[in-house]
């Protein structure tokens, strides 16, 4: 299409040299050919920018499939960690067993983000969802393309593994990430109990909204985490400023959100905001990034560079804590026991 397109533009160019040439050239006939030619530009820059999105997409599907291979025949490191810890706690907790086995999903193809990787994927590829441009669906493949990497999907599992290590009371290690008494220290988080580092990821659950604010609901399979721990809840507007770190929030949260994600993500900042902006008790959860991470692949770190550039946050805060295997006492282990 691009090559007919050229064509015809090509051969209206001659034209209008032609017209201009003349002594009495037709205003009326170079308007409309100057018009043919700026019409054929830019369905040629449309087709152009269609094939970007189409070379992204072919990359993204390689990427699924890669990484789907490896989901099923053991080939990340976080996704054996997790059948690993699951299998343990089942017979050390078992009252956990039900919330175990959801958990375990994250390790297969059938795990909540994977599963949302893939109907993204569909989306675009297939025209079911809608995108006012190219320029938008490259946006969107190419955070697809970051997304479906196999060593940053690895590390987004790592929130999962984290999860498991803190339900075991500290006899499994953390990984990708420094203990949890460390982390609260360093960030001056609260401790939101177990599986905190899932409050606000959209893949676990949602903010509902009452008359106190915006508060976190877990979807029905996670719910243990609320009738198992206290059936605490936890308001946005106190996890917003005391938050702490997670693989999602920290590193992944720009490429591993859908766009309706992301829209209510800014609905439930809005609504904090306005409700308690003037009160001086408002604060962004992505004002300033939260340090923890050890031992990102590359292609996480590329991710972590980008996590904060949106309409909540500032310059990402740099620590010493992040982006780093070698961080000297708060050494993680790949072993599966370890204290505290």
């Amino acid at each position: 299409m691009a090559r007919i397109f050229s064509m015809l533009c090509h051969n209206n160019r001659h034209i209008m040299s032609a017209l201009l040439k003349s002594n009495r050239p037709s205003k009326l006939h170079a308007c409309r050919i100057a018009l043919l030619i700026g019409i054929c530009i830019t369905l040629i820059g449309c087709s152009s920018g269609e094939s970007k999105v189409d070379d992204q997409l072919d990359v993204v599907e390689q990427n699924l499939a890669g990484t789907q291979g490896a989901l099923n025949n053991n080939g990340l490191s976080n996704a054996m960690m997790i059948r690993e810890y699951a299998s343990i706690l089942k017979t050390q907790r078992p009252e956990l067993y039900p919330l175990l086995v959801e958990l375990e999903k994250d390790a297969t193809i059938q795990g909540p983000l994977f599963k949302a990787l893939q109907s993204r994927f569909s989306g675009l590829k297939d025209g079911s969802e809608y995108y006012e441009s190219w320029t938008e669906k490259l946006d969107e493949a190419t955070r697809l393309n970051a997304a479906t990497k196999r060593d940053a999907y690895n590390d987004a599992l790592s929130d999962t593994v984290n999860v498991i290590a803190d339900l075991s009371e500290g006899k499994l290690a953390r990984v990708n990430a420094i203990s949890a008494a460390v982390e609260q220290t360093l960030n001056k988080s609260k401790d939101y109990g177990k599986g905190s580092q899932y409050i606000g990821n959209p893949h676990y659950g949602h903010w509902s909204h009452g008359s106190g604010g915006s508060f976190w609901a877990w979807y029905g399979q996670y719910a243990f985490f609320s009738s198992m721990f206290g059936n605490n809840r936890y308001y946005y507007n106190n996890w917003a400023s005391n938050r702490g770190y997670s693989y999602y929030h920290d590193v992944g949260r720009n490429h591993y959100t859908s766009r309706s994600q992301r829209n209510s993500q800014r609905d439930v900042d809005t609504r904090a905001k306005k409700q308690f902006g003037s009160q001086g008790k408002y604060k962004s959860p992505y004002a300033k990034s939260r340090g923890g991470s050890t031992g990102l692949s590359s292609s996480s770190k590329g991710l972590q560079n980008s996590a904060f550039k949106s309409q909540y946050g500032s310059s990402r805060k740099t620590s010493k804590y992040q982006s780093s295997s070698r961080t000297s006492g708060f050494r993680t282990s790949r072993g599966v026991s370890r204290g505290k």
